[in-house]
């Protein structure tokens, strides 16, 4: 301020006068860069619209046919257990401790007319000594389809359950005539529940085998003696419980192969008014938890003068395979039409100059610059999205013949085409063509 007259050279009367005019004229200087003083006020959030769902129940279903006793076989005393009977025993245990979400456990079988059932009720304690200990009694299989049908069915029983299902997914229907339509019989067992209600995670991982294998295109049984199998844990459920599941009782299968579909991710982000700010604009604090940020111009932006805003997000809750730096090239600006801006820079957290000045931002991972040209006449909402990306490694474990696994490696019978009916099945569903979708509100003020 010009102003410079010592305090003790004015009455009372007259700092009160000029105080008066500091802080109005203090508070039209920085009436659209408030928030930029304050860093910490913009904090990374939930993807605003994506509904905070509540994890229930937990389901959890472990085939018990007897293909599956070359991964679930006796271990002598101070050997170590199948891979398989590492990775299940463990992630029973970390179902077990999710106390508030009340797990429950079933084997597959097949259906017999002495016993109907095709889900018979364990307890944990029951499962886990069944897992690490061998199968002593197993059964004839459940046929896939009608795995996914019963969890389905389950599940709807009460809102708020995901289940988890493990088996080989050898698909090996009765009538090998079949076999061909694969697809069909997938997209019909999911239709127990519309595809925007569902989600699904294939996680696949393969462990040594030993004793008998059974192929799935009926070509007798095998001797395996220690090659490794494939087998799968997949998840179900609503799509906010799918991504709750998979980030944190899934986290440690992170690095293994897996797919998603229709997986509501929703990662944490929010718009950085005081990183490197262009044009007036500002953003104000939301009125609700969980609402979209909003950017407010307080000057229309041009194409001869745009204004640029940062977005920050954190995407360490995706899984890496989707986070990569391949799929980090399909972000883009849906709805740019309503509001004229593009998508100027995509950057990691390492590669900001700014983040050892600005501690704040390091709860984000990466960052996203966007230029606006122009302002909607009202508000209207941008969506930064990605792109679901294919997963590869499903060609590579799938096999149209695996009556010689001693040769080919590891390999599942006609995997591509069960998870080609699990992408048809949601198909039509838009949500399940991206990862995510950020919403992010812009207006002018007037």
């Amino acid at each position: 301020m010009p102003n410079r007259l010592p305090a003790a050279g004015l009455s009372a009367k007259n700092k009160g006068y000029f105080a008066a005019i500091a802080l109005t004229l203090l508070a039209a200087c920085t009436h659209d860069k408030e928030a930029r003083q304050r860093p910490d006020a913009t904090a990374a959030a939930p993807a605003a619209g994506s509904t905070k769902v509540k994890l229930s129940q937990l389901n959890v279903f472990v085939d018990m046919s007897g293909g599956m006793q070359g991964f679930v076989h006796p271990v002598a005393a101070g050997a170590t257990g199948s891979g398989f009977q590492q990775t299940v025993t463990e992630l029973l245990s970390a179902v077990n401790a999710q106390k508030a979400t009340q797990p429950a456990y079933y084997f597959f079988k097949e259906s017999t007319p002495a016993d109907a059932r095709l889900l018979v009720p364990s307890t944990y304690a029951a499962m886990r000594s069944t897992v690490s200990g061998g199968l002593k009694n197993a059964a004839r299989g459940s046929e896939l389809p009608q795995m996914l049908s019963e969890a389905l069915k389950l599940q709807a029983k009460k809102p708020g359950t995901v289940s988890l299902l493990i088996s080989d997914f050898i698909f090996a229907p009765k009538d090998k005539g079949q076999t061909w339509d694969v697809k069909t019989f997938i997209k019909d067992a999911l239709n127990e529940v519309e595809p925007a209600k569902l989600a699904v995670s294939v996680f696949a991982n393969t462990s040594d085998y030993r004793g008998n294998f059974y192929p799935g295109n009926r070509t007798g049984p095998q001797k395996l003696n220690g090659e490794q199998v494939p087998y799968y844990i997949w998840v179900l459920g609503d799509p906010a419980l799918v991504a709750q599941a998979d980030a944190g009782l899934l986290r440690k299968l992170a690095s293994q192969p897996q797919a998603h579909y229709n997986v509501d991710f929703a990662p944490a982000y929010a718009v950085l008014d005081y990183l490197d700010p262009t044009g007036s604009w500002m953003v104000p604090t939301p009125d609700a938890p969980g609402e979209a940020p909003r950017v407010v111009f307080t000057k229309k932006p041009t194409a001869g003068q745009p204004a640029e805003a940062v977005i920050g997000l954190n995407l360490s809750t995706l899984p890496p395979s989707q986070a990569s730096q391949a799929s980090l090239k399909t972000l883009h600006l849906t709805a740019h039409d309503a509001a004229p801006a593009t998508l100027a820079r995509v950057w990691p957290l390492a590669q900001e100059p700014a983040a050892k000045a600005q501690p704040a931002l390091t709860k984000y991972t990466h960052f996203a610059r966007l230029r606006f040209a122009g302002a909607p006449a009202t508000r209207a909402t941008l969506r930064l999205e990605m792109v679901r990306p294919a997963a590869a490694w499903i060609a590579g474990y799938s096999t149209n013949s695996d009556s010689n696994l001693k040769a080919q490696g590891p390999k599942t019978f006609h995997l591509r085409e069960v998870l080609a009916g699990v992408d048809e099945y949601f198909a039509n569903e838009p949500s399940a063509q991206r990862l995510f979708s950020l919403p992010v509100e812009v207006e002018t003020r007037r």
